[in-house]
């Protein structure tokens, strides 16, 4: 049995299999959370009916805020599955999928061990982080997927300098995912050549054509925008979505500690292992100079310390650096752990992975936000918002947060939630001026409006969260007949 645990064909289908069964299990109805989920989903919903692969937009109006990558992809999926939660997610799922199967390959290209190599795998999955975020429609693991495969690429380089051109295409496509921080590939693999004393590397032509390829082809999408939109362009990209967000706000105190105080709270159980793994890394890659050990380290140190020094923090958009620690890990385990016990664990490993697929797609459990249902309340009023707002048309908000459901209403009705009002005077002022404007509030608000101000407004349909409401003038208007359109509008 063992024998056929330790196939290292059986160990890629068995991780490709479950991965794909846990990424992409249980996703047809559960819907998109509004942050950040239906945001991105949204753009490439846009993207999909125009056409226009180099002008990301939201709501028909240019958005700068992220490259084109993951939208061409998610478009790629709405034309095959149709515009759903499920496309929207479908490629995140494919390149976690990816990820797991390149940290396998380079964790058993560096080290030649079948065990470290399955072992980097299940870590790189387990705790569920990685499970979750490959399970929504963000581009936090597309990053790892660009990043992990580029340093795979520039590994083989070193060997062959013909793979050089894959680190570069990697490396643009990471770029193309989250603009500058897709760049770190060539920090590592610059800083890794010139620690093992490779530095004339540096300047062979292979991989100064795919430093060149990389940074063009990468940063065509800014080109681009930039000859289309000039400097606006690169004030809202480079300005207030990178500068500002990330080193202008009011510093908290000790706000560089932040992301080590993230994985206190989350990286278990392999932090202490991760910790050791390091040091240990460190240690052999500044006395033995082993390539290997010099690259893993930079890669996880480089990464944090630049990413620590800004303000706006986030554990996802470290995963970029998950396979290298989950390769650390792997590696510090084998090399504590008896040969007997490495054989013994490997049932158990298979057998906690089926046992995460069997949860995922057999079990009516709902864990974290992807097992969960989202939106619901949304995507129960989309439809009858839809057919009920005109094209062009802004919803009102009553006494709601900003952006909360703003983005989920967008994606699922086709209808923009306008800026919230609070003040009753206010919503009564605009409801007299324009009786045919329709509003959406909270059940509570809706209530106590009901108690103030009996017979003013008409309850068009509501939910256990939200009121979708209009005037009282308006009530001969309203339209309940949805014979005209499919239903429901985005599964």
């Amino acid at each position: 049995m063992n024998s056929l645990l330790k196939n290292k064909n059986f160990q890629i289908l068995f991780l490709l299999y479950s991965s794909a069964l846990m990424f992409l299990g249980r996703q047809l109805n559960v819907g998109l959370p509004n942050f950040d989920d239906t945001y991105y989903a949204q753009k490439a919903k846009e993207m999909f009916a125009s056409g226009n692969l180099w002008v990301v937009t939201h709501n028909g109006l240019p958005d700068f805020a992220n490259p084109p990558l993951p939208f061409w992809l998610t478009s790629l999926a709405f034309k095959i599955f149709g515009v759903s939660g499920y496309a929207a997610v479908f490629f995140t799922a494919l390149l976690g999928v990816a990820a797991v199967y390149l940290t396998y390959i380079l964790s058993l290209h560096l080290f030649r061990n079948g065990w470290v190599a399955f072992f980097s795998a299940f870590v790189l999955i387990f705790p569920g982080m990685f499970v979750d975020s490959s399970r929504r429609g963000m581009v936090d693991i597309i990053l790892a997927f660009c990043v992990t495969g580029a340093m795979y690429f520039f590994v083989k380089g070193l060997d062959n300098r013909k793979f050089y051109l894959l680190f570069g295409l990697m490396t643009a496509l990471a770029i193309l995912t989250k603009s500058v921080l897709g760049g770190f590939p060539l920090v590592i693999a610059v800083i890794t050549l010139v620690w093992s004393g490779r530095w004339k590397e540096l300047f062979s032509g292979a991989f100064i054509f795919a430093t060149v390829l990389a940074l063009l082809l990468g940063f065509s999408w800014h080109i681009v925008n930039w000859l289309i939109f000039g400097q606006p362009f690169l004030d809202a990209n480079f300005g207030v979505l990178l500068l500002n967000r990330a080193y202008g706000e009011p510093a908290q105190p000790f706000y560089y500690l932040g992301y080590a105080k993230d994985f206190l709270k989350n990286y278990w159980p392999w932090l202490p292992v991760a910790l050791v793994g390091l040091f240990q890394f460190g240690k052999r890659a500044f006395m033995e100079k082993d390539i290997r050990y010099q690259l893993l380290f930079t890669w996880v140190v480089a990464v944090f310390l630049v990413m620590s020094t800004s303000r706006n923090q986030t554990l996802r958009y470290l995963f970029m650096i998950f396979p290298a620690l989950a390769i650390i890990s792997a590696r510090t385990l084998a090399n504590w752990l008896p040969e007997r016990v490495k054989e013994k664990s490997l049932p158990a490993i298979f057998g906690i992975v089926m046992g995460a697929v069997v949860f995922v797609n057999a079990t009516p459990f709902q864990v974290k936000v992807t097992l969960s249902p989202n939106s619901v309340e949304v995507r129960q009023l989309a439809a009858v918002i839809h057919l009920n707002t005109p094209s062009g048309q802004t919803l009102g908000s009553y006494r709601l947060s900003m952006h909360n459901p703003r983005n989920a209403l967008l994606f699922y009705s086709d209808r923009y939630l306008d800026d919230p009002i609070a003040e009753t005077q206010e919503l009564l002022g605009r409801v007299d001026d324009q009786p045919e404007s329709t509003w959406l509030t909270s059940i509570q608000e809706f209530q106590k409006l009901q108690q103030s101000h009996p017979d003013r407004f008409y309850l068009i349909q509501s939910n256990r969260k939200y009121a979708y409401f209009t005037s009282a003038k308006n009530k001969e208007n309203i339209r309940y007949d949805f014979s005209g359109i499919s239903l429901p509008l985005i599964r």
